[in-house]
């Protein structure tokens, strides 16, 4: 069996049992059980703890040996010197997978940490049994999670409960949760998630390899920190960029950043140039921070592939269509004047004092004339020197049911900088519920197209494949 084909079926499991299971609130074997109930994992849970009988209204074990039914995957939270025996019993058992949350391994730096670390590979290795980790959080599907069960809005839930194109991997298990919360927020739906830890078996290239063949898969992410085979991240790299963006926030290029990073999950993190030359090599997307990160997900999952850099800019704000103008031409992006057929188009349904140029600027009249941005939005997809569009609102939230609805009509890739003031949002927005890229600020909107613009023409003059995410 393949790694990729071992690791279909851990993320496919029909029974989970949780190796030091707790009612106590925020111990990490209480959350990866709330995790599976909240988001409604349909198999079998099996709390293992030997001072409890029941866990959360569910029959508790004493030890794996006492589950008398088939166990897939096993989240071990105990002490890692306890983990070894453990990984045996369940080998022994015919464990499919195992997720080690327990720390204590090569990310000591000590000889009994890195010990351990090795055994627990040996195993790995000897048995056949897939191992994520140590010093992980597993990993979320739709389906199932063992993800920490944390207090999320019901608004939240709801969309990570929803499948989605965007697989990612992190060597921060944090980071993972926080991620996906903000992500949400912004509409962006997941295939598979995984913290990948220390990566004593699985490795990030496994992950990689996996997300790259999944066909639920459209974009894949990273949180990465470093690659114990820098050659192998190439090849594989290499291979699913053409058909699949792979966008990468690398950390741990300055010397504490790299001391953090080796304290953090035991990763030797490397020099900058030397990633950042594989990440061109490979035409990987770097993103520079976790914001970054964030906006060029947002982008990539839920923003049409333009054929083209040029870009037509309707704004109500005076003052962030000059802005946007500037970050889409500082990053790469052509900001054309529109022709003379759709200046004359846009004369008809705009008062005179509108600019028809381009920028579109709608001025304050927007606000009693939201019918205005589907207009305009109708008018440039009909431009062919146009590829894509942004769409800069104004301090009010009337505009979003015209965008929405325009949004779903147009062929045309379009994202939204969303600029109303003194409303606090708690939830996704209306635009983000339904599928529709948005921003806070124009420059992140200009380089996240200008990044999607850049990878989409790359992608079709080295291979020939148009892909449409």
């Amino acid at each position: 069996m393949s790694r990729t084909q071992l690791l279909k079926q851990i993320f496919n499991v029909h029974s989970v049992a949780i190796i030091g299971a707790s009612r106590r609130m925020g111990h990490p074997g209480h959350l990866a059980l709330m995790g599976l109930k909240e988001f409604g994992f349909d198999g079998k849970i099996y709390p293992i703890n030997p001072s409890a009988r029941e866990i959360d209204g569910i029959k508790a074990y004493p030890n794996i040996k006492a589950v008398h039914e088939p166990v897939d995957l096993a989240f071990i939270a105990v002490p890692a010197a306890k983990v070894t025996p453990i990984l045996r019993d369940c080998a022994e058992k015919g464990v499919k997978g195992v997720i080690i949350n327990s720390a204590g391994f090569k990310e000591l730096g000590t000889k009994e940490g890195i010990e351990r670390e090795e055994e627990v590979r040996r195993i790995a290795s000897s048995t056949g049994m897939g191992i994520i980790g140590p010093n992980c959080v597993g990993f979320h599907r739709s389906s199932i999670s063992t993800m920490p069960g944390l207090p999320q809005s019901a608004e939240i839930k709801a969309i990570l409960k929803e499948k989605g194109p965007v697989g990612m991997t992190s060597q921060s298990g944090w980071f993972c949760g926080f991620y996906m919360h903000q992500c949400a927020l912004r509409g962006v739906r997941f295939s598979t998630v995984i913290s990948s830890g220390n990566e004593a078996d699985f490795t990030t290239i496994d992950f990689l390899e996996y997300l790259g063949e999944d066909e639920d898969t459209k974009v894949i992410t990273m949180y990465l920190e470093g690659v114990k085979d820098g050659k192998s991240f190439l090849k594989v790299c290499k291979a699913i960029t053409p058909k699949k963006p792979v966008i990468v926030w690398k950390v741990g290029l300055t010397k504490a950043g790299s001391r953090a990073a080796f304290s953090h999950t035991g990763s030797l993190a490397g020099q900058e140039g030397i990633y950042g030359a594989v990440f061109r090599q490979a035409h990987i997307v770097q993103a520079f921070s976790s914001k970054e990160l964030i906006d060029f997900t947002v982008g990539f999952s839920l923003c049409r592939q333009p054929k083209g850099n040029r870009v037509g800019i309707i704004s109500s704000p005076g003052g962030f269509a000059v802005a946007t103008a500037d970050a889409c031409e500082r990053f790469g992006l052509n900001v054309p004047r529109l022709s003379e057929k759709t200046i004359k188009a846009l004369k008809k349904v705009l008062p005179q004092y509108s600019s028809t140029l381009n920028p579109i600027d709608l001025t304050m009249t927007a606000i009693e004339n939201p019918q205005f941005y589907p207009e305009c939005m109708e008018i440039l997809n009909s431009d062919d020197k146009i590829d894509s569009i942004i769409v800069v609102t104004g301090a009010s939230v009337v505009y979003d049911e015209f965008i929405v609805e325009s949004v779903r009509e147009i062929e045309k890739p379009v994202m939204v900088v969303l600029t109303p003031y003194g409303i606090v949002e708690t939830g996704p927005s209306a635009l983000a519920k339904a599928g529709i890229p948005t921003y806070t600020y124009p420059e992140e909107a200009a380089k996240s197209l200008a990044s999607l613009t850049q990878y989409a023409l790359s992608s079709h003059r080295v291979t020939g494949f148009y892909p449409r995410v």
